[in-house]
């Protein structure tokens, strides 16, 4: 479990997040959701220990209080993250770059090739998202679905103990994002992996979490059960403007 005891974040000037207190499950789902611009993405900051709260605490079980330097290096080795602008790198292979989810466990000036053992990590990773088959595509002949998949692949095989995904799903076919979200609950039933998800599409968030958190201005507006994030429980997040189905906004 994670547990955040009253989280205050400014950017700039801007305090994105307000007093946030909120226990996230082990082993389960959890999509952030809210309006743009409400600070999901910095309450995923927040959880990968790239944003330092300005008040507060973040505790996870089996590291302890994100308040010192090897707290933060013991969580971030359990942790991978899927970037919403797929941080990879353009001139390397799709396979190449899911291996370069394993470069802390190896030397970085080693001349030797990879072990034959993150090899076929690699290419588990890439087979279970239905990517196998471009594995030897340079990235940036990629589309924009298949780059944001192999970021999902390169963070699958760390083997995290907590996924943390700013919009994971947003530029891939609608086609094949029950197969990714299938893929991922079929993770976290396997490893008990804790999975966090900010997201701006509402029915894959229903039909993918287990929970739901909904940020408005800064603040906790829901936290529960997706099967209790009905259509009343939406419009008190989202009030008269319909953003439950944009995928290309900016947040915060």
């Amino acid at each position: 479990m994670i547990e955040l005891q009253h989280v205050s974040l400014r950017r700039g000037q801007h305090e994105v997040l307000k007093d946030i207190s909120l226990n996230i499950p082990a082993g389960r789902i959890t999509a952030v959701v809210g309006r743009s611009g409400v600070g999901k993405t910095s309450l995923l900051g927040a959880l990968n220990g790239l944003l330092t709260p300005g008040s507060g605490s973040i505790t996870v079980d089996g590291v302890g209080a994100l308040d010192s330097t090897e707290n933060l290096r013991r969580h971030r080795q359990r942790t991978a993250t899927i970037f919403q602008n797929h941080a990879l790198i353009d001139r390397l292979s799709a396979f190449d770059n899911v291996l370069l989810g394993l470069a802390d466990q190896r030397h970085p000036l080693s001349p030797l090739p990879w072990p034959e053992k993150f090899r076929q990590l690699a290419a588990g990773a890439l087979d279970r998202i239905g990517l196998l088959h471009r594995a030897h595509a340079r990235v940036d002949c990629l589309s924009g679905g298949e780059k944001q998949r192999v970021g999902v692949a390169r963070a699958l095989i760390r083997q995290p103990s907590l996924l943390l995904g700013d919009e994971p799903f947003a530029s891939v076919d609608p086609s094949l994002i029950r197969q990714m979200g299938n893929t991922l609950r079929e993770q976290v039933a396997d490893s008990g992996m804790t999975v966090v998800l900010v997201m701006h599409q509402i029915d894959t968030a229903l039909n993918i979490a287990d929970r739901i958190v909904a940020l408005v201005d800064g603040r906790i507006g829901f936290n529960g059960d997706s099967r209790d994030f009905d259509p009343a429980a939406q419009a008190e997040v989202f009030g008269n403007v319909d953003e439950r189905t944009q995928t290309c906004m900016t947040d915060l």
